[in-house]
């Protein structure tokens, strides 16, 4: 039988190699997730006197408050919470302060019902949800080592992309919770084309564009012509 010696510094090496590699699931997950997005959850609870049907003045202020923060009300989640204890009257409180927020410059503002709050009757609570994808100053694309045991993606592999596609949505929510897709394009272009065929499409109402002329304009011009003629100003069209 032949023995098979195994330098010593091969040994070494491949020891000191395994201890310097990171762990390759979560090496990978690094980028895998790169897409992901992150929610961070801001909150404020407006309280109701009993007899008020709305929010005071103060309350409106820091509803404005809230939504002017951060510079992102047209992007970020707004929903008023409930819990349903106050009935009607809690579901109009959440209606205003919904109103409040969309007057303010916010966007995507809903309501819901929650019970497990438990906020009482005369309480409502605004969260408003910022997904996050991607960051911005992404990190160096060159790796602080060039030895790469586990064969990984770059550090900065991804980032610019996912954090440009983040900017590009006018609603990052749907990068966390998709909407119903809308019918396919071609169902919508057939149904276009069969009411064309019907004579099903109305004309198109030209009143009020610039430049459209009728028989009863022309006439008007040439009552205008005459009137130069009479020694008034002139006037000219081109």
């Amino acid at each position: 039988m032949r023995s098979v010696v195994v330098p010593i510094a091969m040994v070494v090496a491949a020891v000191g190699l395994g201890a310097c590699a990171q762990n390759p699931v979560a090496q990978q997950a690094t980028v895998d997730t790169r897409y992901d997005p992150v929610r961070a959850d801001t909150m404020l609870a407006v309280n109701f006197a009993p007899s008020s049907a709305g929010p005071d003045g103060a309350q409106v202020g820091g509803l404005r408050t809230m939504v002017a923060t951060g510079r992102r009300a047209q992007r970020d989640e707004f929903v008023v919470v409930s819990d349903g204890t106050g009935g009607p009257m809690q579901r109009a409180r959440a209606q205003r302060v919904g109103q409040v927020l969309s007057d303010a410059g916010a966007r995507w503002v809903s309501t819901s019902v929650e019970p497990a709050m438990a906020m009482g009757p005369n309480t409502v609570v605004v969260v408003r949800s910022e997904y996050l994808l991607g960051f911005n100053n992404c990190p160096n694309y060159s790796p602080a080592t060039t030895a790469n045991p586990n064969e990984a993606a770059m550090p900065g592999f991804g980032c610019a992309d996912s954090y440009n596609m983040g900017q590009m949505l006018a609603r990052p929510r749907d990068a966390a919770v998709g909407r119903p897709a809308g019918p396919a394009d071609a169902t919508i272009n057939a149904l276009a084309i069969a009411r064309y065929r019907e004579g099903k499409v109305p004309a198109l109402n030209t009143s009020g564009i610039i430049g459209a002329s009728t028989g009863g304009g022309g006439g008007g011009g040439g009552g205008g012509g005459g009137g130069g003629g009479g020694g008034g100003p002139s006037t000219s069209s081109n």
